[in-house]
């Protein structure tokens, strides 16, 4: 249970994780809570918060700062969405940024294309680089509306960190290091990227180094103090389009100018799990594969079963297995295919599912028992999980303030560095958003002219008891967001860890991406005991084991969770990333 006394969260309960698996203690608070996958965009947020600002002001500026402290992750030429508790409405609300396909958008045009893996975790189905490949990027737009409906603050008070470590600089971390290793050949190609995300025009940044980009500090600056039209509608939004005119991209000025009017809150989707009601991003986000999971697993005794046990583990890997077909299915832009959401959360369809997992489970044990552990000779995964269609390029954040709202955003660039392209002086990087849609007509995420990308970076939570949040949680991670969030979820609820000890705990995914659906194999962390492991390889399960005891490949959570009984905030980031929790 979440409101357990505070000292509860410091002496867990038996059965919970044991902390020793830990990397660090929860982060506490009392005025306010930030936690993002970056130390400096977290202390950008809290800053906001100690100067009396909101929750709202305090995730904008964050995520405004990670242009400059995780720039391959995500920015203003990125895409996102929002899940937001007002505590002033007490209301839960979503607001989609997700991006769009442009109006004149050619697939024949990218059919010589240069092809290179993502950087996303996915083999993409496009699978290119350029200005060809971005969506309408829609971050701005989103960060100002949620700061002009629920926000105290202006764009230049929010803007500020984010312009200071553009123009000064930040230090190279390890994780930086790995990521501009892994992604170099997406912006080498490009002169205006090359200039700004390459030492000399050719060589990645590392340790010891400081990476600067006046040239979008100069654009953010505008921003601050112009106003969004400038970007969307004005000078920048011209400079942008006559770029992507010149490079055989497809953004025109009247891609951009329509953005703003298309980001507008919506109502999000939820389910009863235990005596939570649990809250989650509608169409064309994926978060309903999250909410299937858990309504799946809800059937089950979870703390009987044991953490990260045989059983545990077996349910719940056929759950996500049978979830994601159907986000496979039936996911896409809700103005342009019916997608059943009703149905796929009615009680009927889980229940069905549910005994589906049963008979699953229980045929794989049969198979076990056929044989002699001892004869069987273990599948051998056919993918390298080391690939760097593996590395990752999503972040996620979440902020809760002294008067109890909560909200959480995922953006992304898509890939790392997104699409690789900068248009001409303006210092953006643009997102590969559309390499995350389908070429193939007739399917519920098809790429169309004006068409919402379909996209597993809607998947986000927010678990409410007597109307008011207790835990909010997000991850980034590709296809694996769908699968990482639910375990840390349950992990809190179930199992009775704190928010750090749950996202710390040894996590598996499904390799679920574009074009691999259904799955055949998964990637475990090897702190899962080795007689789990060895029993759910002799039961079929294909465990690429190969990243070891930590990876980000099975997320980079940050969450907050909210003892209602002390008034305590309990703050977790993920250790397989630079992620930090802070709290006051």
């Amino acid at each position: 249970m979440l409101t357990l006394l505070f000292l509860t969260w410091y002496t867990l309960p038996a059965g919970a994780q044991a902390s020793k698996e830990n990397l660090r203690p929860a982060a506490l608070g009392k005025q306010g809570m930030v936690a993002t996958a970056n130390p400096l965009a977290t202390l950008a947020g809290q800053k906001i918060l100690v100067k009396g600002g909101n929750a709202i002001d305090a995730i904008v500026a964050a995520a405004a700062t990670l242009n400059a402290v995780e720039p391959y992750m995500s920015g203003t030429g990125g895409v996102g969405y929002m899940l937001f508790y007002s505590a002033k409405e007490n209301r839960v609300r979503s607001l989609i940024f997700g991006g769009w396909v442009p109006e004149h958008f050619d697939a024949r045009a990218m059919a010589g294309d240069d092809k290179y893996a993502d950087g996303a975790g996915h083999g993409g189905v496009m699978e290119t680089v350029g200005p060809r490949t971005v969506a309408v990027p829609g971050n701005l737009a989103g960060w100002n509306r949620a700061l002009e409906d629920y926000g105290t603050m202006s764009l230049a008070e929010v803007f500020e960190s984010a312009i200071d470590y553009l123009e000064t600089g930040i230090p190279i971390t390890e994780m930086d290091q790995a990521m501009w290793a892994a992604t170099v050949d997406r912006v080498i190609n490009y002169p205006e990227s090359a200039a700004i995300f390459l030492k000399n025009g050719k060589d990645p940044y590392v340790i010891g180094d400081v990476f600067t980009n006046k040239p979008l500090a100069r654009t953010m600056r505008r921003i601050a103090e112009e106003g969004i039209d400038v970007f969307y509608r004005g000078d920048i939004a011209r400079q942008i389009a006559a770029a992507f005119q010149r490079d055989g991209g497809f953004i025109s000025e009247a891609d951009l100018a329509a953005v703003p009017d298309r980001v507008n809150w919506v109502d999000p989707i939820s389910i009863q799990y235990r005596d939570y009601t649990v809250y989650n991003n509608p169409p064309p986000g994926m978060g309903i594969q999250q909410l299937q999971v858990l309504k799946i697993m809800e059937g089950f005794d979870l703390k009987a079963l044991g953490h990260n046990s045989v059983d545990y583990l077996a349910y719940l890997l056929e759950a996500i297995h049978l979830s994601r077909t159907d986000t496979d299915t039936y996911i896409g832009d809700p103005a342009f295919v019916p997608v059943p959401v009703d149905r796929l959360l009615s009680d009927d369809y889980i229940a069905q599912q549910r005994q589906k997992v049963i008979e699953r489970v229980k045929q794989r044990k049969v198979k076990m028992q056929e044989a002699a552990l001892s004869d069987v000779p273990f599948p051998i995964p056919m993918d390298d999980a080391r690939n760097p269609r593996y590395t990752f390029a999503t972040t996620s954040l979440s902020a809760v303030d002294q008067w109890g709202n909560a909200v959480v955003i995922i953006q992304t660039h898509g890939g790392g560095f997104g699409s690789g392209y900068v248009a001409g002086k303006t210092g953006l990087v643009f997102n590969s958003a559309m390499d995350w849609m389908t070429l193939e007509p007739g399917k519920a995420n098809s790429v169309a002219p004006g068409k919402a990308v379909g996209w597993c970076i809607g998947g986000m939570m927010q678990f409410h008891r007597n109307g008011k949040p207790e835990l909010i949680v997000g991850s980034p991670g590709s296809f694996g967001i769908l699968q990482s969030v639910p375990q840390v979820a349950m992990n809190v609820v179930d199992f009775g860890m704190n928010i750090q000890d749950a996202i710390s705990a040894a996590r598996f995914r499904w390799k679920d991406e574009l074009g691999s659906v259904p799955a055949t194999e998964l990637i475990m962390e090897t702190r899962v005991p080795a007689e789990v492991r060895k029993t759910l390889q002799a039961m079929g399960y294909v465990l690429d084991t190969s990243l070891g005891d930590w990876t980000m490949t099975v997320g980079g959570v940050q969450g907050v969770a909210i003892d209602r009984s002390t008034g305590w905030l309990i703050g977790g980031a993920d250790p397989r990333r630079n992620g930090y929790a802070m709290g006051w």
